[in-house]
């Protein structure tokens, strides 16, 4: 007997599997705890989105809040853009798996013309794994806020570059077609009365030129600006060229300032190249940027409030290839040949324009390089890399944009409008 016990105390087989069950209920408490985490913080990360969304869309241009306050003048709480709030946020939440939005507190206040968002939404998250251990579910919260200072009434005006230099095809295949077909000339010239007229032979073979997509991109903008008004007559919209012919080459009005976005739009699509009466005519020089925008700028006067159609906004599309070519004997910052003036755009009038608290949007129709011309060699090549450079300085802030022959003028150009008229942010 004293054998047999002395073996049962020295033997050490079964000592894994003791440790084992020793174990094993603390680790599946591990596996589980982490499983009911990654759930917990993946519905808090969805409850976070769907709360700033509540936030921002309660009070963005197209809502609610902001189209009672226009049309009846509401101030103080917005209860229509508390309920879109919390609908917004029932949306965007409703992909969460695991729980639903199980209570909110939301305020949106118009006060001093400005609209604010505060947004507090919680969610009780089951768990799987550890309510064995009596811990049902864990609850969730997320709290955005944010502002809208909205800006109802705008006068836009378009200033459209339509001198002879956009006259070159719109994209890479149309200035190696216009090239084919033109005496490797990029450039199809506008001539009045000309038996060759370029301009007549790009159309006669379906090449299209950059000022014709420019048109066509302001057209559109205008037409989709027509559509996303929250009230009649809250935009007014003017059109300029920099002239139809370039013997009389000055600002000229395509359309007058009017809340006929439909017929400004027409006008807008009209625009021509600038005609030549022969080639060389004025040595050239029909781009004067710098005059025509110290003429708009007067055009403009300053900006308002917005708060009325008495004292709208102001903002300028300025839409050019960037280059200036005029007759300025003096103040030119790229050599002379004579008294002609080729340089990229003078910013001077663009911060003049601005300072009148006018917003300048500036999109830039890339100049496009054209190594087998030597006037383009000559002349051009040794400025272009500044040539973005200044219409970027020309734009307000956030209202630059640049696009390539192959890129959308349309969709930038409508991005860029966006862009004037939106405001809303996160502010927490």
């Amino acid at each position: 007997m004293r054998c047999v016990w002395g073996l049962l105390g020295t033997d050490r087989s079964g000592a894994i599997s003791v440790v084992f069950a020793l174990l094993i209920l603390p680790l599946m408490f591990a596996v589980g705890a982490a499983v009911d985490y990654a759930i917990v913080a993946r519905t808090k990360e969805m409850l976070q989105a769907a709360s700033d969304a509540a936030a921002v869309g309660s009070i963005s241009m197209s809502s609610s809040a902001v189209k009672q306050v226009i049309q009846n003048g509401a101030s103080g709480e917005i209860k229509v853009a508390e309920s879109d709030a919390l609908k917004i946020a029932q949306t965007n939440f409703a992909d969460s798996k695991f729980s639903a939005i199980t209570s909110s507190q939301i305020s949106v206040q118009y006060v001093s013309n400005t609209f604010s968002s505060n947004v507090t939404l919680t969610s009780d998250v089951p768990t799987y794994f550890v309510r064995l251990f009596g811990v049902n579910s864990v609850t969730v919260s997320a709290s955005s806020s944010a502002q809208n200072k909205p800006v109802y009434y705008y006068n836009f005006y378009v200033l459209i570059d339509n001198s002879p230099s956009m006259g070159l095809g719109a994209t890479e295949a149309d200035i190696s077609a216009l090239e084919a077909v033109n005496g490797g000339c990029a450039l199809a010239c506008h001539i009045t009365g000309a038996t060759y007229d370029t301009y007549a032979l790009a159309k006669q073979h379906g090449i299209t030129l950059r000022y014709k997509v420019v048109s066509r991109a302001v057209q559109s903008m205008i037409t989709q600006a027509e559509t996303s008004q929250l009230v009649s007559g809250q935009y007014k919209m003017a059109v300029y060229s920099l002239g139809a012919d370039a013997q009389v080459a000055k600002l000229t009005q395509v359309a007058a300032l009017s809340s006929s976005l439909s017929s400004v739009a027409t006008a807008a699509a009209n625009v021509d190249l600038m005609t030549i009466p022969y080639q060389n005519y004025n040595s050239d020089t029909q781009t004067d940027l710098l005059t025509a925008l110290n003429n708009l700028k007067a055009v403009m006067g300053t900006s308002g409030s917005g708060l009325s159609a008495s004292d709208p906004i102001k903002a300028l599309f300025l839409i050019s290839d960037g280059v200036e070519d005029a007759q300025r004997p003096t103040n030119c910052n790229e050599k002379l040949t004579g008294s002609r003036c080729q340089q990229p755009i003078d910013t001077t009038p663009c911060a003049s324009i601005k300072a009148n608290s006018v917003k300048l949007a500036s999109l830039y129709t890339t100049y496009q390089k054209i190594p087998s011309n030597n006037w383009y060699n000559t002349w051009i090549a040794p400025f272009q890399s500044k040539i973005p450079t200044k219409m970027k300085t020309c734009a307000s802030d956030g209202l630059y944009a640049e696009v390539a022959p192959s890129g959308d003028v349309s969709a930038v150009l409508t991005q860029l409008f966006a862009n004037v008229v939106n405001e809303t942010h996160i502010t927490h």
